[in-house]
C-alpha cells in the first residue's frame, strides 16, 4: 500500500488545501477558502482522526471563523467528518447528493464490513478477493459509528456563496461519478475544487452515470478561467492531466462497447483491456483494477438499465471482482 502523506497547500494568499497523497481509496483532498472575517471548508474526510486534523491544519492558517462548508458529493470519504464542522456553519451540497447520502451504505456498515475483510482475505474465492479489497478501501481508517451531520442547504444547478467578501460559484454536473457531483470555482483565484469528477494519478470510478455527463463536465472544467485545479484524489494538476483524464474515459467507452457488444463479462473485458496496449499512457495510475468497477457500469447503461442503487450488496460485488482482477493483475 502506497504510504499515506497529509500536506497542507497554500495556493495563494487566502486557499488552501489539504491534500491526502498519492490519492487513493479514502485518501480524500479538502480545501479553505479564508474571507476577511468568515471562511469555508470544502469537503471533510471520512477518518474522524484525520478529519480533526483537517480543523486543526485550518485553524493553524485562519482565525476567521468557519461558517460555510461545501460538500461535493455523497461518498462517506468527502462528508463523514462533518460532524468536526463547527455547529453554526452552514453546510451545502445538491439536491441529489443529499438524497444519496441518506441513502447509501452507512459508515457503521462500512465499517463492520471492513473489519470482516480482516478476516476473510486469506480464504480463497470471492469472500478472500472482497475481504482483502475491502481491506484496502479503508485503509484502516477509524470510520464514525452512526450517520454524521447531513447538508443544511441544498440547490439544483448553480449556487453562489459569499464568504467574507470572497465569492465561491458552485455548479452541479450529476449525475456523473455518483448522483450529485459538484465543482467549486473560487473565481478570484483561479482555482476550482473539483470533488471526484477529477481523479488524477489515480484511476477514476463512475458509480452512476451516464459517462456523457461526466465527460461533460470535463469539457467545462477545460473552459473554465482558471489556472489550479485541486482534484478529489490526487495532486494539484492543470489542463494536461484533465486532458489525459478524458482520454481514459473516450477510449474506455469505446472499448468497453466492443467488448459488451462481443458478449464478454465485466470481469474478463477488464482483464484483456488492461493488457491491451491502448491501456499503455494510464497504466501507471493507482488502483486500475478499478477499471472493473467501470464497466459493470458501463454495461448497466448500454443496457439501458437504471442505475444501481448503492447498497452493501452491489458494492461487496464490485469490490469481489476489483479484488479478484488486482490478484489476476499482480500474480
Amino acid at each position: 500500500m502506497p504510504v499515506r502523506h497529509d500536506q497542507l497547500t497554500q495556493i495563494d494568499a487566502r486557499t488552501y488545501a489539504f491534500m491526502h497523497l498519492p490519492g487513493g481509496w479514502g485518501q480524500t483532498n479538502t480545501g479553505l477558502v479564508v474571507g476577511d472575517d468568515a471562511s469555508m471548508v470544502i469537503d471533510t474526510v471520512w477518518d474522524r482522526v484525520r478529519a480533526q486534523a483537517n480543523m486543526e491544519a485550518w485553524s493553524s492558517v485562519s482565525d476567521a471563523p468557519i461558517t460555510e462548508a461545501v460538500n461535493t458529493h455523497s461518498d462517506g470519504d468527502h462528508w463523514w467528518g462533518n460532524n468536526t464542522l463547527p455547529r453554526a456553519a452552514r453546510i451545502t451540497t445538491s439536491a441529489a447528493a443529499l438524497t444519496a447520502m441518506k441513502e447509501d451504505t452507512p459508515p457503521g456498515v462500512v465499517g463492520a464490513l471492513a473489519t470482516l475483510g480482516r478476516l476473510t482475505r486469506p480464504i480463497p474465492g470471492p469472500a478472500g478477493h472482497l475481504g482483502g479489497y475491502m481491506h484496502q478501501v479503508t485503509g484502516g481508517a477509524d470510520l464514525p459509528k452512526r450517520l454524521p451531520r447531513l447538508p443544511d442547504h441544498t440547490f439544483s444547478d448553480t449556487e453562489d456563496i459569499e464568504v467574507g467578501g470572497r465569492g465561491a460559484h458552485l455548479r452541479n454536473f450529476g449525475p456523473a461519478h455518483t448522483p450529485g457531483d459538484l465543482i467549486v470555482h473560487i473565481r478570484d483565484a483561479g482555482v476550482v475544487f473539483t470533488g471526484d469528477l477529477l481523479f488524477i494519478g489515480a484511476t477514476p470510478v463512475i458509480w452512476h452515470g451516464p459517462l456523457e455527463n461526466w465527460i461533460a463536465a470535463i469539457d467545462h472544467l477545460l473552459q473554465l478561467d482558471a489556472a489550479t485545479y485541486v482534484p478529489g484524489h490526487g495532486p494539484i494538476c492543470g489542463r494536461a492531466e484533465i486532458e489525459l483524464l478524458r482520454d481514459y474515459w473516450v477510449w474506455l467507452a469505446q472499448a468497453a462497447g466492443d467488448q459488451h457488444a462481443a458478449g464478454v463479462a465485466p470481469l474478463p473485458a477488464a482483464r484483456a483491456l488492461v493488457r491491451s496496449p491502448e491501456f499503455a499512457p494510464f497504466a501507471q495510475w493507482g488502483s486500475p483494477e478499478r477499471i472493473v468497477l467501470n464497466l459493470s457500469t458501463l454495461y448497466r447503461l448500454f443496457e439501458g438499465a437504471p442505475p444501481a442503487p448503492p447498497t452493501i450488496v452491489r458494492r461487496a460485488k464490485a469490490f469481489a471482482a476489483a479484488g479478484k482482477l488486482q490478484r489476476d493483475m499482480t500474480s
